[in-house]
């Protein structure tokens, strides 16, 4: 397939977000042992139907080892689709898997800086200090690297 400019694919205005879901787990801190936090965001296409697109999108926020707390904020995305797109073949699927971190920032809009204000909220009224994720898209590049 071939790679279709996504500021085409999608009519201008405004992007439609839900928050579906969000989840806070508190876990054990075991002392003396160093956490690390890793943030890490997906999108999924869900569906279209007619002249709308759907999306899903993960955050996910958790420490290694296990420890601390565990974070999931899940959102819907819908776009409005151009009037060429409407009836078209596009294989969204594919078309995330091609994206950059600043494509899946403009397909999602505003949706990882709502993420971000949730989970600043959740960690300040769990400990009293916000800890703050990125307002940005944090794919790949925050997943671990296998050593």
């Amino acid at each position: 397939m071939e790679k279709i400019e996504l500021g085409k694919i999608f009519k201008d205005g405004a992007v439609q977000i839900t928050l579906r879901r969000s989840t806070f787990d508190r876990l054990q801190i075991k002392p003396g042992v160093n956490y690390r936090g890793k943030t890490q965001d997906e999108v999924f296409f869900q569906k279209q139907e007619g002249s709308v697109a759907e999306f899903e999108v993960v955050r996910r926020m958790d420490f290694e080892p296990e420890g601390v707390f565990e974070i999931t904020v899940v959102y819907n995305i819908r776009r409005n689709l151009a009037d060429e797109y409407v009836n078209g073949e596009v294989d969204f699927r594919e078309l995330l898997k091609k994206l950059t971190a600043d494509e899946f920032n403009m397909l999602c809009g505003n949706v990882f800086s709502a993420m971000s204000l949730m989970i600043a909220q959740y960690t300040q009224v769990s400990n009293g200090v916000p800890m703050i994720s990125p307002p940005v898209y944090c794919g790949v590049a925050a997943k671990p690297q296998n050593a």
